[in-house]
């Protein structure tokens, strides 16, 4: 009687990445082994999905080398483009008749302080979370915060919230693009837009060098409850408090328009 021989496989590990040259085994009925493709696979596996269509309302923005005109593609339009030398801005969402750039990057992972000690910033200021809710005057927001910074204060340096994300800048090859100045930190209305396309922002993020993903973690915001607060949001759940501005260290990732 013939002994069957079995080839024992080599150590494995794990990995969470495919290239494009990679194939997989594929077994038939009649336990035959043949190899498909990258292409092929998620072809079969997505069986007619279009993911294309499953991304409308997120774009990635750039500022084109060319002639520095700004401009937004769909997502699968990107890495062509990038590996042809242009700068991703952002993300753009679109939704509710609302545009919004998010930046590909934020501050320290560690997080950072809002301010250096209690200071109202004069802007949006309430204690009533539906208010809060619909507050969505982040530029204006963070104008405000910025002018009332003073050596006592400080709200307008990369070290706090405010600042970091008026100092943030995303420019092309010609150093033109979403330059400092260009950038706020986002309101309660405008995070509740990131949380609500959370998913769908970090796809287009994974396709952007350099960028890194939003977190299921708290990220401050510009709408204040006090002198001493300002509200927070958590991207794990949606749900949104208030921090103390010189105590508590909250990831911030700014925001901007689709502007020259």
């Amino acid at each position: 009687m013939a002994i069957k021989k079995t080839k024992k496989l080599s150590a494995q590990t794990a990995t969470t990445t495919v290239t494009t040259g990679e194939k997989f085994a594929k077994v038939d009925a009649n336990g035959k082994v043949t190899l498909i493709d990258l292409a092929s696979l998620k072809t079969a596996l997505l069986g007619g999905l279009n993911l294309n269509g499953m991304m409308d309302g997120v774009f990635i923005m750039y500022h084109r080398k060319s002639d520095d005109f700004p401009l937004m593609v769909k997502p699968h339009k990107w890495t062509a483009l990038q590996n042809a030398g242009e700068i991703a801005d952002g993300v753009v969402v679109v939704e509710g008749g609302k545009v919004l750039v998010v930046a590909p990057t934020e501050a320290d992972s560690a997080g950072i302080l809002w301010s250096s000690v209690a200071v109202s910033g004069g802007a949006t200021t309430t204690s009533d979370c539906v208010i809060a809710m619909n507050d969505w005057n982040g530029k204006a927001n963070t104008a405000s915060i910025i002018s009332k910074s003073t050596l006592a204060a400080v709200t307008n340096t990369s070290a706090y919230a405010p600042g970091f994300c008026n100092l943030y800048s995303r420019a092309n090859a010609n150093s033109k693009g979403l330059t400092a100045g260009k950038w706020w930190l986002p309101s309660v209305g405008e995070m509740m837009m990131i949380y609500a396309n959370m998913t769908k922002i970090n796809y287009c993020l994974s396709l952007i060098n350099g960028a890194t993903q939003l977190v299921e973690n708290w990220y401050w915001t510009s709408t204040e409850g006090g002198a001493a607060g300002a509200w927070c949001m958590y991207l794990s759940s949606g749900y949104f408090t208030w921090n103390i501005k010189a105590n508590n260290k909250g990831r911030v990732r700014p925001v901007s328009a689709f502007i020259n």
